[in-house]
């Protein structure tokens, strides 16, 4: 078994502060960014209704083609943060809650990678994982789970490679699964990773003829698998994973659950041949529960474009330590406090002296980045959030059911006005290939019939879309808005 080779030192930790506080301040370059998606809307008007009603809902009232439909908001502990940093601090709350979990993710893959790697390998490599995981940063419950995801692995591997589950370690464990299990709905798949690493010690321990530990692994899964039960919808939102991975035109449909397109991202393409490259270079050898764990991450990598952003960020953490044991150059640097000059790395001699100046710094920085916000204005973008035509309609009394552009429906939720679709898609899987043909114009007259069958009053749509055009040309409806990112018609 490989085991951590660095102790611990109050360097480590000063250097992932000096990276938290780092990042957070570069999230404020441009902090509109992380608003760049149209569900943030929804989760948030989520999140204030529940505190409103102190109760979580259990079926739709946000759509009138789903209404009364069993839903459940399995990000409702995530949605509730939202909404007070919204009511908190409008907008610009929602950011600093968002950049502060994004620094949480990198700070914490620095700290284990700084512990387990030389110094100089593990910065490289935390900042190229935060170019590769930064596009999906979004102000979305996700952002926890991430965080979540990167103190479970770590948890894990160290259990893992120190054959060592504990007492102390399945109560981590245990309350980690309790709270990602209302943050976010992607606490299966850490499941899946409990059950890998476990499972892998179990067998081990059945060939040594060691019963005893077996039992308690064994008790420790059962133990943590029961606390993703607790959530105020029981089984409920475990279930979700086995009906989503059913629905086909989800993935259609949604981006971010088809295959990652390189051609469109060749900077997440040379970055995977880069760590492929190191892999097969050095020789790394990656066996066990890791081999597992690493095989798991890259199929789902390679399947959806959201998965890429979790292989790209649990990549490091499964190799850190495969890679220290290539060569001692890889290893970290041992640290001695009476002889500070012998270190091998007069850099890291440097930044170790100034440690603490160094940390108090970049809080500056980020406290300055946090206030010098305040003189700007920070909002979602308008391909997102069609405020002016939102404000035109409600000042025009225009009224009655509304089809509208797949990335206007968090928008409208926000608004108060019942939707046709949106990011929860909860009228089903023929629903949304229904609407995907629609809104691309696949038969315009099964198109016209479906405004039809739903009574449709007015449209909402993006001017690029198909739909929009063919709708500006019939004489049952008329264009009463439009602008740069959004179009309204009413039927004459």
């Amino acid at each position: 078994m490989l085991r951590s080779i660095a102790p611990g030192n109050a360097f480590y930790v000063s250097t992932a502060v000096v990276v938290f506080f780092f990042y957070y301040a570069i999230m404020f370059f441009y902090p509109d960014a992380m608003l760049h998606d149209p569900d943030t809307f929804w989760h948030i008007r989520t999140g204030q209704w529940i505190l409103d009603h102190v109760h979580v809902p259990t079926v739709d009232f946000y759509s009138y083609t789903a209404r009364g439909k069993p839903w459940i908001a399995f990000e409702w502990l995530s949605e509730i943060f939202y909404a007070i940093a919204y009511r908190i601090g409008g907008w610009r709350g929602v950011v600093i809650l968002s950049a502060i979990g994004c620094a949480a993710i990198i700070g914490t893959l620095c700290l284990y990678l700084v512990r387990n790697l030389r110094f100089s390998i593990a910065i490289g490599w935390t900042a190229l994982t935060a170019v590769a995981v930064n596009q999906h940063f979004l102000a979305r419950p996700h952002i926890f789970s991430y965080f979540l995801l990167v103190i479970w692995i770590v948890v894990l591997i160290d259990a893992y490679d120190n054959d060592d589950f504990s007492l102390k370690s399945w109560v981590t464990l245990a309350s980690l699964m309790a709270l990602w299990a209302n943050l976010h709905g992607s606490f299966t798949f850490g499941l899946a990773l409990l059950y890998i690493f476990c499972g892998s010690c179990i067998v081990q321990n059945i060939m040594r003829k060691n019963y005893a530990k077996c039992r308690f692994l064994i008790v420790g899964v059962f133990v943590v698998s029961l606390c993703a039960l607790i959530t105020p919808y029981g089984i409920a939102p475990a279930m979700l994973t086995k009906g989503l991975l059913n629905s086909k035109s989800v993935f259609e449909f949604i981006s971010e659950f088809r295959p990652p397109n390189f051609q469109t991202n060749p900077v997440l393409l040379f970055l995977l041949i880069g760590l492929l490259v190191m892999i097969a270079g050095l020789g790394v050898q990656v066996r066990g529960a890791r081999l597992i764990a690493f095989a798991l991450i890259a199929y789902i990598g390679f399947s959806y474009a959201r998965g890429l952003i979790v292989f790209f960020l649990l990549a490091p953490i499964i190799l850190a330590r495969p890679v220290a044991a290539r060569a001692s150059y890889f290893r970290p640097q041992l640290f001695d406090a009476k002889h500070p000059n012998k270190g091998s790395d007069p850099v890291l001699r440097y930044l170790q002296r100034r440690s603490i100046a160094i940390a108090a710094v970049c809080m500056a920085i980020a406290a300055l980045a946090t206030v010098s916000s305040g003189w700007r204005s920070i909002a979602p973008p308008k391909s997102f959030a069609p405020e002016e035509a939102i404000d035109f309609v409600k000042r025009t009394h225009i009224t009655g059911n509304v089809f509208n552009s797949y990335n206007f429906g968090g928008y409208l939720i926000f608004s108060g006005i019942p939707t046709f679709i949106d990011g929860r898609n909860l009228a089903g899987d023929d629903f949304l290939r229904k609407y995907a043909e629609a809104v691309n114009l696949i038969d315009i007259d099964k198109t016209f019939q479906m405004l039809d069958d739903y009574k449709i009053s007015w449209i909402l749509l993006r001017p690029v879309e198909p739909l929009s055009k063919a709708i500006a040309r019939s004489a049952a409806w008329d264009r009463v808005y439009s602008d740069e990112y959004s179009i309204v018609f009413v039927r004459r």
